[in-house]
């Protein structure tokens, strides 16, 4: 479908000394600061809860482990691991509870904090720890391309991260013992909270976690807090009614907030014809009860919130249970209802405002999964199927026509996603840092939307949607979204019997476990795309295939095989009039020659790549086949030559500000100097080369600093 842009990424595959090139390629917000370590300190505490009353036992208890722990440490480290579960059911306020001690205590981890919600018991599938991980790590300034693909090697280096730092870690809305324990952090200057229905009696076990079960208010709490959101002259002016209005709220303080805003917005109506009006909704709604229905304890209070809106605002509601992912944006919701943007902000804020929906930063919006479970359940009854389908379709389609538009401008040379029409990305991103930021911010969500439109027999939403991300994906390295919306989208290519997306989604795989090393996964996926191009007549996948193959087994130094595959690309990419695709054919190529230490063949090749990269303008994949080509012309003896090449390579990258292949190139340009004898100018060289690597905690400066250290 694409090989990679000249302006974002690597297109190439192969080894020049420390780069490593990407195959042909087919193709959440945190707050920091850096603290006297010079670490980066994430701050990703949401926002407390206003109003946030009672619950001193339980704050009281997790200051004392706090206090505890400190009074035990030893110097600034804290001896052991302080771990709280705080566990009950749905809408009793375990977030809020952690959220608002969190923030207090926030001033005693200097280090930062992390936050993360596990989505245990949303309608969409739980976080798994791999992405948790990933999170934790990016927010912790760990490149993408350091992040470990395996679990438990992902565990280790956020272990590693954590040693020696004052963090607290808020785990929210955990499933399982399992989902939490990798994201635990083994040093004891740490303090990790957990949220969860479950009592996680496996962390109490094992983790030795101190429990706190947070239970209903109590009756006279309750009051408390409708007094602290609705006004103490209302409340009190008519006790009786507010601890009836609390019992009718099941002392929920999800459900008291509702009321209290009720309360607050009719100031002429009395707390005793609340009390009325909810006694009849709730026998109005007893047939809707079933066994073990989570709503029961809040569907009155919802439904008598609900029926209280205005038209739009209902339905607005109703259709954002339809919506597959954890939070949305304003022009998301838009789309859901097939209203302007401008009616959509003025409906969510309107449901802000009576606490049927949150807020989840400035733009952004979620359904606490009660209430989501209770928007799917108006959408059946008050939405006809039709609509349904229809309202559901809109917002496929709006994610993959952003998708796509994001795509376009993060590989504008890329292939087009098939049955999709070539559009001109800045008509909906102004340019790229904005089509990357929406992508970042709808990265899960694109994930789930590819998930219901498997579940939902959308079949190629699912694969073109799958491969739209594509480019995002392997722009911010997010392996683990990028291998899984493809192995959805391939099992949907093939319900669909689509042979030729078929081949693109198995060759963007390749790329992916290309890209990650894992190279037996790489070649099987290649030698799928090139039976499924075969089958297709798609001759571009199999062309790219066969390159695939041979990346894989260069890097496996069979070199005479990669010869074999590399020239069987490039005839097939020549047929088709493919330049690009000939040009990293040729790049292939000269990297098995110089693999062999053929190096005035590998010289040819280059030479080649280079006259085709420059016929179409692709000045990285110039600058790139020139820095191959230095070290060709190194292998060859010609020093000075290669020190031309790889300067005049070195000058492209800072000028594309690619700045660690123009550190590369410097190395490699000193190596050429050193060995024509130019002592000094290799030394100013590495030395240049050494500070850009450092900066950029890349693992080639350990190399270039003992070259120093040798030259003395």
């Amino acid at each position: 479908m694409t090989a990679r842009d000249d302006s974002t990424v690597n297109e190439f595959a192969g080894q020049a000394g420390g780069v490593v090139q990407a195959g042909q390629v087919f193709g959440g917000i945190h707050f920091r600061v850096v603290n006297e370590t010079g670490l980066p300190s994430p701050r990703q505490l949401p926002p407390a809860t206003k109003g946030f009353v009672d619950r001193e036992v339980h704050i009281h208890q997790l200051d004392s482990l706090l206090d505890e722990a400190e009074l035990r440490s030893v110097g600034d480290t804290l001896p052991v691991v302080t771990i709280t579960t705080i566990s009950g059911s749905a809408g009793v306020g375990k977030t809020a509870l952690a959220v608002h001690w969190a923030h207090r205590v926030r001033e005693r981890f200097p280090d930062g904090d992390l936050y993360i919600n596990l989505r245990g018991y949303d309608a969409v599938p739980p976080l798994t720890p791999q992405e948790a991980l990933e999170g934790f790590l990016r927010a912790m300034d760990v490149p993408p391309e350091k992040i470990p693909v395996d679990l438990h090697d992902r565990a280790a280096l956020y272990r590693s991260l954590t040693t020696g730092r004052r963090m607290l870690v808020l785990l929210d809305n955990a499933s399982s013992a399992e989902q939490v324990r990798p994201l635990l952090p083994a040093a004891p200057s740490c303090m990790a909270i957990v949220t969860s229905r479950s009592r996680l009696s496996g962390l109490a076990v094992r983790d030795g976690a101190i429990r706190a079960t947070l239970d209903i208010l109590t009756p006279a709490d309750s009051v408390r807090l409708l007094r602290a959101t609705a006004g103490t002259p209302r409340v009190d002016a008519d006790p009786r009614s507010a601890m009836e209005l609390a019992a009718l709220c099941s002392q929920l303080p999800l459900a008291l907030r509702i009321v209290a805003d009720r309360i607050i917005a009719n100031p002429e109506t009395e707390l005793a014809d609340y009390v009325r009006e909810l006694r009849e909704e709730g026998g109005r709604l007893d047939a809707l009860a079933v066994q073990d229905d989570e709503l029961s304890a809040v569907r009155t209070i919802f439904s008598w919130s609900y029926r209280a809106l205005s038209p739009e605002n209902a339905r607005m509601f109703r259709l954002l249970g339809l919506h597959p992912g954890a939070d949305l944006s304003v022009p998301a919701a838009a789309q859901l209802a097939a209203v302007p943007v401008s009616a959509a902000r003025r409906s969510l804020d309107s449901l802000v405002g009576v606490h049927l929906l949150g807020r989840v930063g400035a733009h952004r919006y979620r359904l606490h999964d009660l209430l989501r479970l209770y928007a799917v359940e108006r959408s059946r009854l008050d939405e006809t199927a039709d609509e349904v389908e229809r309202a559901r379709d809109r917002i496929l389609r709006w994610y993959l026509d952003r998708a796509y538009a994001a795509y376009r401008i993060i590989l504008p040379q890329g292939r087009p996603v098939p049955g999709l029409a070539v559009t001109d990305g800045d008509l909906l991103f102004g340019d790229l840092d904005e089509a990357l930021r929406w992508c970042e911010a709808e990265r899960l969500n694109l994930l789930d939307i590819i998930r219901l439109a498997e579940a939902t027999g959308n079949h190629a939403y699912a694969w073109q949607t799958a491969l739209a991300c594509m480019a995002f994906f392997e722009r911010r390295s997010y392996w683990n979204s990028w291998v899984d919306s493809h192995l959805i989208g391939l099992r949907c290519a093939r319900r669909h019997d689509d042979r030729v997306a078929e081949g693109l989604l198995l060759l963007c795989l390749g790329d992916a476990y290309w890209d990650r090393r894992q190279l037996d996964q790489a070649l099987h996926h290649y030698s799928a795309a090139l039976a499924a191009g075969q089958d297709a007549g798609d001759r571009w996948t199999a062309g790219f295939a066969l390159r695939g193959r041979g990346l894989v087994h260069e890097d496996s130094g069979q070199f005479e095989a990669a010869i074999e595959f590399a020239e069987g690309s490039l005839d097939m990419f020549r047929e088709l009039g493919e330049e690009r695709g000939e040009g990293l054919s040729l790049m292939s190529l000269g990297n098995a020659f110089r693999g062999l230490g053929r190096s005035a063949e590998a010289i040819n090749a280059y030479e080649s790549a280079t006259a085709i990269f420059r016929r179409l303008d692709n000045a990285w994949s110039q600058a790139l086949v020139e820095l191959h080509l230095g070290q060709a012309l190194r292998q060859a003896a010609d020093n000075v030559g290669a020190f031309t090449v790889l300067s005049r390579a070195g000058e492209r990258f800072g000028r594309l500000g690619d700045k660690r292949h123009a550190a590369i190139a410097a190395d490699h340009a000193g190596d050429a100097a050193l060995a024509d004898g130019r002592r000094d100018e290799a030394r100013n060289l590495w030395s240049s080369a050494l500070l850009t690597l450092v900066n950029l905690d890349d693992p080639l400066a350990a190399e270039v600093e003992r070259k120093l250290a040798e030259l003395g």
